[in-house]
Protein backbone atom coordinates (compact mmCIF):
# COMPACT_ATOMS: atom_id res chain seq x y z
CA UNK A 1 0.00 0.00 0.00
CA UNK A 2 1.35 3.37 -1.05
CA UNK A 3 0.83 6.48 0.95
CA UNK A 4 1.86 10.15 0.96
CA UNK A 5 1.03 12.70 4.05
CA UNK A 6 0.11 16.69 3.65
CA UNK A 7 1.40 18.74 6.67
CA UNK A 8 3.33 16.13 7.25
CA UNK A 9 5.09 17.41 10.25
CA UNK A 10 7.49 15.97 12.16
CA UNK A 11 6.54 12.49 11.64
CA UNK A 12 3.72 11.41 13.46
CA UNK A 13 1.81 10.36 9.94
CA UNK A 14 4.82 8.65 8.89
CA UNK A 15 6.16 6.84 11.69
CA UNK A 16 2.38 4.88 11.80
CA UNK A 17 3.03 4.03 8.44
CA UNK A 18 6.28 2.77 8.96
CA UNK A 19 5.06 0.80 12.06
CA UNK A 20 2.21 -0.85 9.78
CA UNK A 21 4.48 -1.55 6.90
CA UNK A 22 3.12 0.83 4.36
CA UNK A 23 5.09 2.36 1.97
CA UNK A 24 5.82 5.82 2.61
CA UNK A 25 5.81 7.73 -1.08
CA UNK A 26 6.32 10.93 -0.10
CA UNK A 27 5.46 13.98 2.80
CA UNK A 28 4.96 17.15 2.01
CA UNK A 29 5.49 20.33 4.83
CA UNK A 30 6.76 23.81 4.85
CA UNK A 31 8.12 24.20 8.35
CA UNK A 32 11.75 23.83 8.23
CA UNK A 33 12.62 22.29 11.65
CA UNK A 34 9.69 20.00 11.69
CA UNK A 35 10.86 18.93 7.79
CA UNK A 36 14.27 19.11 9.02
CA UNK A 37 13.14 16.30 11.84
CA UNK A 38 11.35 14.44 9.55
CA UNK A 39 14.16 14.05 7.26
CA UNK A 40 16.55 12.69 10.35
CA UNK A 41 14.53 10.56 11.81
CA UNK A 42 13.39 8.68 7.87
CA UNK A 43 16.32 8.80 5.92
CA UNK A 44 13.74 11.35 3.50
CA UNK A 45 15.29 14.00 1.91
CA UNK A 46 12.29 15.78 1.18
CA UNK A 47 12.43 19.63 1.00
CA UNK A 48 9.90 22.66 2.21
CA UNK A 49 6.72 23.26 0.10
CA UNK A 50 4.13 25.77 0.82
CA UNK A 51 1.42 23.18 -0.27
CA UNK A 52 -1.09 26.11 -1.14
CA UNK A 53 1.34 26.24 -3.95
CA UNK A 54 1.51 22.56 -4.69
CA UNK A 55 0.79 22.08 -8.04
CA UNK A 56 -0.87 18.80 -8.76
CA UNK A 57 1.32 18.16 -11.54
CA UNK A 58 4.36 17.25 -9.11
CA UNK A 59 1.87 14.72 -6.86
CA UNK A 60 1.76 11.17 -7.81
CA UNK A 61 0.14 9.89 -10.46
CA UNK A 62 -3.48 9.14 -9.61
CA UNK A 63 -4.41 5.90 -9.32
CA UNK A 64 -1.06 5.08 -7.42
CA UNK A 65 -2.00 6.46 -4.09
CA UNK A 66 -3.75 4.46 -1.34
CA UNK A 67 -4.01 6.66 1.64
CA UNK A 68 -3.87 10.14 2.24
CA UNK A 69 -3.35 11.14 5.27
CA UNK A 70 -2.09 14.95 7.17
CA UNK A 71 -2.64 17.54 9.61
CA UNK A 72 -3.56 20.76 8.00
CA UNK A 73 -2.32 23.93 10.39
CA UNK A 74 -4.49 24.64 13.19
CA UNK A 75 -3.55 27.94 14.16
CA UNK A 76 -6.01 29.98 12.62
CA UNK A 77 -8.74 27.73 14.19
CA UNK A 78 -7.15 26.97 17.59
CA UNK A 79 -8.56 28.47 20.66
CA UNK A 80 -5.17 29.23 22.15
CA UNK A 81 -4.83 31.55 19.33
CA UNK A 82 -6.25 35.18 20.10
CA UNK A 83 -8.72 33.44 22.25
CA UNK A 84 -10.44 31.43 19.32
CA UNK A 85 -9.91 34.79 17.38
CA UNK A 86 -7.86 33.61 14.55
CA UNK A 87 -8.60 33.90 11.29
CA UNK A 88 -10.73 30.98 9.86
CA UNK A 89 -11.25 31.88 6.17
CA UNK A 90 -7.36 31.73 5.74
CA UNK A 91 -7.76 28.43 7.60
CA UNK A 92 -10.11 27.34 5.27
CA UNK A 93 -7.63 27.88 2.27
CA UNK A 94 -4.87 24.83 3.94
CA UNK A 95 -8.50 22.55 4.19
CA UNK A 96 -9.39 23.14 1.05
CA UNK A 97 -6.47 22.43 -0.64
CA UNK A 98 -6.37 19.19 1.29
CA UNK A 99 -9.39 18.42 0.22
CA UNK A 100 -8.38 19.10 -3.73
CA UNK A 101 -5.60 16.71 -3.11
CA UNK A 102 -7.69 13.85 -2.12
CA UNK A 103 -10.61 14.46 -4.96
CA UNK A 104 -7.53 14.68 -7.68
CA UNK A 105 -5.51 11.17 -6.09
CA UNK A 106 -8.63 9.60 -5.89
CA UNK A 107 -7.61 7.25 -3.15
CA UNK A 108 -8.93 4.19 -1.42
CA UNK A 109 -9.11 5.92 1.70
CA UNK A 110 -7.86 9.45 3.37
CA UNK A 111 -8.14 10.63 6.78
CA UNK A 112 -7.34 14.60 8.40
CA UNK A 113 -6.03 15.87 12.43
CA UNK A 114 -6.92 18.88 13.40
CA UNK A 115 -8.22 20.34 16.43
CA UNK A 116 -11.82 19.27 18.02
CA UNK A 117 -13.31 22.95 16.91
CA UNK A 118 -12.83 22.19 12.99
CA UNK A 119 -15.33 19.28 13.28
CA UNK A 120 -17.99 22.21 13.46
CA UNK A 121 -16.45 24.41 11.26
CA UNK A 122 -16.32 21.56 8.14
CA UNK A 123 -20.13 20.52 9.37
CA UNK A 124 -21.01 24.13 8.85
CA UNK A 125 -19.09 24.44 4.76
CA UNK A 126 -19.49 21.40 3.87
CA UNK A 127 -23.38 22.25 4.02
CA UNK A 128 -23.42 25.93 3.29
CA UNK A 129 -20.25 27.14 1.38
CA UNK A 130 -20.67 26.66 -2.37
CA UNK A 131 -16.56 26.15 -2.35
CA UNK A 132 -16.74 22.83 -0.12
CA UNK A 133 -20.07 21.25 -0.90
CA UNK A 134 -18.52 19.27 -3.78
CA UNK A 135 -16.46 17.53 -0.89
CA UNK A 136 -19.17 16.41 1.08
CA UNK A 137 -19.17 13.04 -0.40
CA UNK A 138 -15.83 12.37 0.41
CA UNK A 139 -16.60 12.21 4.12
CA UNK A 140 -17.84 9.08 6.08
CA UNK A 141 -15.92 9.96 9.64
CA UNK A 142 -15.93 13.33 11.12
CA UNK A 143 -15.27 13.09 14.84
CA UNK A 144 -13.89 14.54 17.70
CA UNK A 145 -11.24 11.87 19.16
CA UNK A 146 -9.22 11.65 22.40
CA UNK A 147 -6.00 10.16 21.90
CA UNK A 148 -5.72 8.32 25.77
CA UNK A 149 -8.24 5.89 24.78
CA UNK A 150 -5.98 4.39 21.70
CA UNK A 151 -3.20 4.56 24.59
CA UNK A 152 -1.88 7.81 24.35
CA UNK A 153 -0.46 8.82 28.03
CA UNK A 154 -1.98 12.41 27.09
CA UNK A 155 -5.79 13.38 27.41
CA UNK A 156 -5.90 15.09 23.57
CA UNK A 157 -9.22 15.66 21.81
CA UNK A 158 -8.85 16.39 18.43
CA UNK A 159 -10.99 15.97 15.11
CA UNK A 160 -10.52 13.05 12.65
CA UNK A 161 -12.17 13.65 9.30
CA UNK A 162 -11.72 11.34 6.46
CA UNK A 163 -13.09 8.40 4.25
CA UNK A 164 -11.77 4.88 5.87
CA UNK A 165 -13.46 1.92 8.20
CA UNK A 166 -13.79 4.13 11.00
CA UNK A 167 -15.86 1.44 12.73
CA UNK A 168 -12.82 -0.89 12.89
CA UNK A 169 -10.91 1.95 14.64
CA UNK A 170 -13.26 3.01 16.97
CA UNK A 171 -13.44 -0.86 17.85
CA UNK A 172 -9.77 -0.99 18.48
CA UNK A 173 -9.89 1.49 21.21
CA UNK A 174 -11.41 -1.42 23.69
CA UNK A 175 -7.84 -3.12 23.31
CA UNK A 176 -5.27 -0.41 23.86
CA UNK A 177 -3.22 -0.57 26.33
CA UNK A 178 -3.64 2.75 28.60
CA UNK A 179 -0.79 4.90 29.59
CA UNK A 180 -0.14 7.66 32.58
CA UNK A 181 1.77 10.44 32.79
CA UNK A 182 3.59 8.69 35.21
CA UNK A 183 4.88 6.00 33.50
CA UNK A 184 5.97 7.96 31.00
CA UNK A 185 7.97 9.87 33.96
CA UNK A 186 9.42 6.72 35.95
CA UNK A 187 10.84 5.32 32.96
CA UNK A 188 13.03 8.01 31.98
CA UNK A 189 14.54 7.57 35.85
CA UNK A 190 16.15 3.92 35.09
CA UNK A 191 19.55 2.90 33.89
CA UNK A 192 18.04 1.28 31.51
CA UNK A 193 15.12 2.67 29.87
CA UNK A 194 11.75 1.38 28.41
CA UNK A 195 9.81 3.14 26.21
CA UNK A 196 6.80 2.36 27.84
CA UNK A 197 4.57 2.46 24.69
CA UNK A 198 7.00 1.01 21.73
CA UNK A 199 8.65 -1.06 24.41
CA UNK A 200 12.46 -0.04 23.11
CA UNK A 201 15.34 -0.21 25.01
CA UNK A 202 18.11 2.24 25.28
CA UNK A 203 20.84 3.08 28.11
CA UNK A 204 20.35 6.34 29.81
CA UNK A 205 23.60 7.58 28.39
CA UNK A 206 21.85 7.67 25.03
CA UNK A 207 19.09 9.85 26.21
CA UNK A 208 18.64 12.71 24.51
CA UNK A 209 16.47 16.17 25.10
CA UNK A 210 15.66 15.04 29.00
CA UNK A 211 17.75 18.23 30.09
CA UNK A 212 15.74 19.45 33.80
CA UNK A 213 14.63 23.12 33.93
CA UNK A 214 15.08 24.68 36.87
CA UNK A 215 12.35 24.42 39.63
CA UNK A 216 9.57 26.96 39.66
CA UNK A 217 10.68 30.17 42.29
CA UNK A 218 8.48 31.68 44.60
CA UNK A 219 6.75 33.64 41.87
CA UNK A 220 6.34 31.42 39.14
CA UNK A 221 4.71 28.62 41.71
CA UNK A 222 2.18 31.16 42.87
CA UNK A 223 0.88 31.77 39.45
CA UNK A 224 1.16 28.90 38.22
CA UNK A 225 -1.30 27.57 41.38
CA UNK A 226 -3.36 30.34 40.75
CA UNK A 227 -4.31 30.41 37.12
CA UNK A 228 -5.10 26.26 37.54
CA UNK A 229 -6.63 26.06 40.64
CA UNK A 230 -8.25 29.55 41.05
CA UNK A 231 -8.84 30.66 37.27
CA UNK A 232 -11.97 33.26 37.38
CA UNK A 233 -13.51 32.50 34.79
CA UNK A 234 -12.22 28.69 33.35
CA UNK A 235 -12.24 24.93 35.51
CA UNK A 236 -9.89 24.14 37.48
CA UNK A 237 -7.39 22.11 36.80
CA UNK A 238 -5.20 19.88 39.06
CA UNK A 239 -1.70 21.31 40.61
CA UNK A 240 0.54 19.33 40.66
CA UNK A 241 -0.22 16.95 37.09
CA UNK A 242 -1.94 14.10 38.40
CA UNK A 243 0.82 11.26 37.46
CA UNK A 244 -2.14 8.45 37.73
CA UNK A 245 -3.71 9.78 34.14
CA UNK A 246 -2.54 11.11 31.20
CA UNK A 247 -1.43 13.83 31.11
CA UNK A 248 -2.98 17.05 29.73
CA UNK A 249 -3.05 18.55 26.21
CA UNK A 250 0.72 19.23 25.47
CA UNK A 251 0.69 22.90 23.68
CA UNK A 252 3.19 24.27 20.74
CA UNK A 253 3.56 27.00 23.31
CA UNK A 254 3.62 27.54 27.07
CA UNK A 255 5.94 29.78 29.30
CA UNK A 256 7.01 28.86 33.31
CA UNK A 257 4.07 30.64 34.27
CA UNK A 258 1.24 29.96 31.98
CA UNK A 259 -1.97 28.49 32.29
CA UNK A 260 -1.15 25.61 30.16
CA UNK A 261 2.07 24.55 31.37
CA UNK A 262 2.39 21.25 32.36
CA UNK A 263 4.04 21.10 36.27
CA UNK A 264 4.96 18.30 38.39
CA UNK A 265 7.02 18.00 41.51
CA UNK A 266 10.29 17.69 41.38
CA UNK A 267 11.42 16.63 45.08
CA UNK A 268 10.72 19.47 47.33
CA UNK A 269 9.87 21.56 44.22
CA UNK A 270 8.23 22.07 40.78
CA UNK A 271 8.90 22.00 37.12
CA UNK A 272 7.74 21.72 33.63
CA UNK A 273 8.56 18.68 31.86
CA UNK A 274 11.51 18.20 29.51
CA UNK A 275 11.34 18.04 25.90
CA UNK A 276 11.79 14.61 25.84
CA UNK A 277 8.95 13.99 28.37
CA UNK A 278 6.67 15.84 25.90
CA UNK A 279 7.85 14.19 22.84
CA UNK A 280 7.20 10.72 24.62
CA UNK A 281 3.61 11.87 26.35
CA UNK A 282 2.52 12.84 22.58
CA UNK A 283 3.66 9.19 21.59
CA UNK A 284 7.23 9.30 19.80
CA UNK A 285 9.15 6.98 20.70
CA UNK A 286 12.88 7.26 23.57
CA UNK A 287 14.69 7.05 20.11
CA UNK A 288 12.86 9.75 18.38
CA UNK A 289 15.27 12.80 17.68
CA UNK A 290 14.18 16.32 17.56
CA UNK A 291 15.95 18.81 15.61
CA UNK A 292 14.54 22.34 16.05
CA UNK A 293 17.12 24.74 16.88
CA UNK A 294 16.27 26.49 19.42
CA UNK A 295 13.92 25.18 23.18
CA UNK A 296 11.02 26.35 21.65
CA UNK A 297 11.21 25.50 18.69
CA UNK A 298 11.05 21.87 20.01
CA UNK A 299 8.32 22.88 21.94
CA UNK A 300 6.19 23.83 19.24
CA UNK A 301 6.81 21.14 16.89
CA UNK A 302 5.93 18.07 19.41
CA UNK A 303 2.81 20.30 20.46
CA UNK A 304 2.01 20.32 16.82
CA UNK A 305 2.21 16.80 16.22
CA UNK A 306 -0.74 14.09 15.92
CA UNK A 307 0.30 11.23 18.14
CA UNK A 308 1.81 8.49 16.00
CA UNK A 309 -0.19 5.78 18.43
CA UNK A 310 -3.56 7.44 16.82
CA UNK A 311 -1.73 7.47 13.33
CA UNK A 312 -0.51 3.72 13.68
CA UNK A 313 -4.67 2.75 14.62
CA UNK A 314 -6.12 4.46 11.98
CA UNK A 315 -3.71 2.79 9.67
CA UNK A 316 -4.42 -0.57 10.62
CA UNK A 317 -8.54 0.34 10.14
CA UNK A 318 -7.26 1.28 6.86
CA UNK A 319 -5.23 -2.49 6.16
CA UNK A 320 -9.02 -3.37 7.15
CA UNK A 321 -7.21 -5.53 9.87
CA UNK A 322 -10.07 -7.35 11.90
CA UNK A 323 -10.52 -6.79 16.08
CA UNK A 324 -9.65 -10.07 16.11
CA UNK A 325 -6.20 -9.71 14.38
CA UNK A 326 -5.41 -6.91 15.35
CA UNK A 327 -1.67 -6.12 16.66
CA UNK A 328 -1.03 -3.76 19.40
CA UNK A 329 1.72 -1.28 18.88
CA UNK A 330 3.86 -2.65 21.33
CA UNK A 331 3.60 -5.86 19.58
CA UNK A 332 4.47 -3.87 16.56
CA UNK A 333 7.94 -4.63 14.23
CA UNK A 334 9.93 -2.24 15.70
CA UNK A 335 10.69 1.13 13.29
CA UNK A 336 14.48 1.04 13.10
CA UNK A 337 14.85 4.74 13.10
CA UNK A 338 17.76 5.95 10.34
CA UNK A 339 21.37 7.05 12.15
CA UNK A 340 21.37 10.61 12.59
CA UNK A 341 23.21 12.43 9.95
CA UNK A 342 23.86 15.57 12.08
CA UNK A 343 24.19 15.79 15.73
CA UNK A 344 21.32 16.99 17.51
CA UNK A 345 20.73 20.29 18.92
CA UNK A 346 21.36 20.74 22.56
CA UNK A 347 18.71 23.37 23.46
CA UNK A 348 18.34 24.11 27.50
CA UNK A 349 15.18 25.42 28.54
CA UNK A 350 14.56 29.18 29.12
CA UNK A 351 16.78 30.56 32.26
CA UNK A 352 14.72 32.00 35.33
CA UNK A 353 13.94 35.39 34.94
CA UNK A 354 15.62 38.24 37.38
CA UNK A 355 14.91 41.20 35.87
CA UNK A 356 11.34 42.30 34.06
CA UNK A 357 10.15 44.83 31.94
CA UNK A 358 9.13 48.02 33.80
CA UNK A 359 5.75 47.69 32.47
CA UNK A 360 5.43 44.02 33.93
CA UNK A 361 1.54 43.53 34.89
CA UNK A 362 -0.24 42.14 37.37
CA UNK A 363 -3.63 40.59 38.30
CA UNK A 364 -4.56 38.30 40.92
CA UNK A 365 -7.50 37.82 42.97
CA UNK A 366 -7.47 38.13 46.10
CA UNK A 367 -7.34 34.53 48.10
CA UNK A 368 -10.38 34.75 49.88
CA UNK A 369 -13.11 36.23 47.52
CA UNK A 370 -12.49 34.14 44.39
CA UNK A 371 -16.13 32.95 43.43
CA UNK A 372 -15.54 31.52 40.18
CA UNK A 373 -17.48 31.94 37.43
CA UNK A 374 -15.87 35.33 36.67
CA UNK A 375 -16.97 37.19 40.19
CA UNK A 376 -13.33 38.22 42.08
CA UNK A 377 -11.68 40.77 44.09
CA UNK A 378 -8.73 41.34 42.66
CA UNK A 379 -5.50 43.51 43.26
CA UNK A 380 -3.75 44.46 39.59
CA UNK A 381 -1.89 47.41 38.43
CA UNK A 382 -2.10 49.56 35.33
CA UNK A 383 -0.65 51.91 33.15
CA UNK A 384 -1.07 55.22 31.52
CA UNK A 385 1.74 56.05 29.59
CA UNK A 386 4.93 55.75 32.19
CA UNK A 387 2.65 55.91 35.13
CA UNK A 388 1.75 52.74 37.15
CA UNK A 389 -1.20 52.48 39.80
CA UNK A 390 -2.04 49.44 41.72
CA UNK A 391 -5.53 49.38 42.91
CA UNK A 392 -8.25 46.48 44.01
CA UNK A 393 -11.40 46.18 41.72
CA UNK A 394 -14.07 44.08 41.19
CA UNK A 395 -15.49 41.80 38.67
CA UNK A 396 -18.88 39.96 37.80
CA UNK A 397 -19.99 38.21 35.03
CA UNK A 398 -19.21 35.88 32.40
CA UNK A 399 -16.10 34.91 30.25
CA UNK A 400 -18.32 37.24 27.52
CA UNK A 401 -20.10 39.72 29.83
CA UNK A 402 -17.39 41.16 32.65
CA UNK A 403 -18.87 43.89 34.64
CA UNK A 404 -16.78 46.06 37.03
CA UNK A 405 -18.37 47.81 40.09
CA UNK A 406 -16.45 50.92 40.37
CA UNK A 407 -15.61 51.99 43.98
CA UNK A 408 -17.17 55.24 45.40
CA UNK A 409 -17.47 57.72 48.39
CA UNK A 410 -21.43 57.05 48.11
CA UNK A 411 -21.11 53.38 48.50
CA UNK A 412 -18.66 53.40 51.34
CA UNK A 413 -20.81 56.60 53.24
CA UNK A 414 -24.24 54.29 51.99
CA UNK A 415 -22.48 50.89 53.26
CA UNK A 416 -21.40 52.85 56.58
CA UNK A 417 -24.79 53.69 57.34
CA UNK A 418 -26.50 50.60 57.08
CA UNK A 419 -23.80 48.72 59.28
CA UNK A 420 -24.45 52.00 62.08
CA UNK A 421 -27.80 51.48 61.63
CA UNK A 422 -27.48 47.85 62.98
CA UNK A 423 -24.61 48.87 65.43
CA UNK A 424 -22.05 46.80 63.61
CA UNK A 425 -18.57 48.00 64.15
CA UNK A 426 -15.73 47.77 61.85
CA UNK A 427 -14.29 51.18 62.73
CA UNK A 428 -11.15 49.91 64.27
CA UNK A 429 -10.71 47.42 61.37
CA UNK A 430 -10.89 50.23 58.92
CA UNK A 431 -8.14 52.27 60.73
CA UNK A 432 -5.50 49.64 60.65
CA UNK A 433 -6.62 48.80 57.03
CA UNK A 434 -6.17 52.14 56.28
CA UNK A 435 -2.99 52.33 58.05
CA UNK A 436 -1.59 49.33 56.48
CA UNK A 437 -2.60 50.49 52.89
CA UNK A 438 -0.79 54.15 54.13
CA UNK A 439 2.42 52.60 54.19
CA UNK A 440 2.18 51.53 50.82
CA UNK A 441 2.82 53.16 46.86
CA UNK A 442 1.87 51.80 43.59
CA UNK A 443 5.37 53.16 42.95
CA UNK A 444 7.26 50.41 45.34
CA UNK A 445 5.15 47.51 44.47
CA UNK A 446 5.67 47.82 40.89
CA UNK A 447 9.45 48.43 41.48
CA UNK A 448 9.13 45.14 43.36
CA UNK A 449 7.45 43.15 40.96
CA UNK A 450 10.23 43.85 38.21
CA UNK A 451 12.86 43.33 40.33
CA UNK A 452 14.35 46.83 40.24
CA UNK A 453 14.27 46.65 44.29
CA UNK A 454 13.47 44.00 46.67
CA UNK A 455 13.59 45.22 49.75
CA UNK A 456 10.16 47.07 48.73
CA UNK A 457 6.76 44.33 50.27
CA UNK A 458 5.86 42.52 47.33
CA UNK A 459 2.46 42.29 45.74
CA UNK A 460 1.77 38.55 47.20
CA UNK A 461 2.36 39.69 50.53
CA UNK A 462 -0.22 42.66 50.14
CA UNK A 463 -2.57 40.08 48.46
CA UNK A 464 -2.66 37.94 51.52
CA UNK A 465 -2.48 40.90 53.96
CA UNK A 466 -5.80 42.39 52.39
CA UNK A 467 -7.35 39.12 52.52
CA UNK A 468 -6.83 38.79 56.00
CA UNK A 469 -8.28 42.22 56.86
CA UNK A 470 -11.50 41.67 54.17
CA UNK A 471 -12.26 38.34 56.10
CA UNK A 472 -12.39 40.22 59.47
CA UNK A 473 -14.64 42.66 58.59
CA UNK A 474 -16.41 40.24 56.89
CA UNK A 475 -16.88 38.31 60.44
CA UNK A 476 -18.04 41.21 61.94
CA UNK A 477 -20.99 42.05 59.42
CA UNK A 478 -21.57 38.10 59.33
CA UNK A 479 -25.14 39.29 61.24
CA UNK A 480 -25.60 41.98 58.64
CA UNK A 481 -29.70 42.28 57.21
CA UNK A 482 -29.60 43.32 53.89
CA UNK A 483 -32.86 42.72 51.35
CA UNK A 484 -32.03 41.64 47.98
CA UNK A 485 -33.44 45.30 46.39
CA UNK A 486 -30.59 47.28 48.58
CA UNK A 487 -28.01 44.97 47.82
CA UNK A 488 -28.64 45.55 44.55
CA UNK A 489 -28.63 49.25 45.02
CA UNK A 490 -25.69 49.00 46.34
CA UNK A 491 -23.51 46.67 43.74
CA UNK A 492 -25.01 47.05 40.33
CA UNK A 493 -27.43 45.50 38.20
CA UNK A 494 -27.57 42.31 36.60
CA UNK A 495 -26.33 40.64 40.18
CA UNK A 496 -25.64 36.96 39.74
CA UNK A 497 -26.52 34.17 41.96
CA UNK A 498 -22.96 33.96 43.75
CA UNK A 499 -22.87 37.62 44.78
CA UNK A 500 -26.36 37.49 46.22
CA UNK A 501 -24.84 33.37 47.65
CA UNK A 502 -22.21 35.97 49.67
CA UNK A 503 -23.56 38.96 50.78
CA UNK A 504 -21.52 39.95 53.44
CA UNK A 505 -18.08 39.01 51.58
CA UNK A 506 -19.32 41.02 48.99
CA UNK A 507 -20.12 44.02 51.02
CA UNK A 508 -16.60 43.49 53.42
CA UNK A 509 -14.64 43.12 50.17
CA UNK A 510 -16.12 46.66 49.02
CA UNK A 511 -15.21 48.51 51.60
CA UNK A 512 -12.02 46.84 52.13
CA UNK A 513 -11.28 47.26 48.23
CA UNK A 514 -12.58 51.09 48.84
CA UNK A 515 -10.56 52.09 51.67
CA UNK A 516 -7.23 50.49 49.95
CA UNK A 517 -7.68 51.96 46.87
CA UNK A 518 -7.91 55.14 49.03
CA UNK A 519 -5.17 54.96 50.59
CA UNK A 520 -2.21 53.62 48.90
CA UNK A 521 0.31 55.97 47.18
CA UNK A 522 -0.89 56.81 43.85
Amino acid sequence: MNCIDLYSGIGGWTLGMKLNGINHVKSYEWNKDSNRTHNMNFGTNTKEIDIRKLDFKDLPEIGSIDFVVGSPPCTQFSYANKGGGGDIQDGLIDMYKFLSVVEYLKPKYWAMENVPRVKNILEKVLNNDSKFKRFKKLFNYLEVVDSSEFGVPQKRKRMIAGNFPYQLFENYKEHANNKTLGSVLNSLKKDEIIDPIYGYKIPKSELTDHIIEEPLNYEELRLNRESKEYHPVYNGMSFPENLDKPSRTITSTCTRVSRESLIIQNGIGYRRLSVRERGMLMGFPVNYQFYGKTYNSKLKMIGNAIPPVVTYYLFQSMLETPVEKLILIDKADKYIHEAPLEPIPITPPDKVKNKYRSKRSFRLAIPEYRFGSGVRFELSNKFNEDLCSWSIKFYYGSSKKINQVVFSDKQHNQILKILEKQNIDIINELLSLEQYSQKLSSEKLQAKWIHKDLDYTHPYEVLDKVSDFAVKIKGLISNLELSDEKFSEIVGEKLNSKLFDNKELVISGIITGYCFNKNIKQ
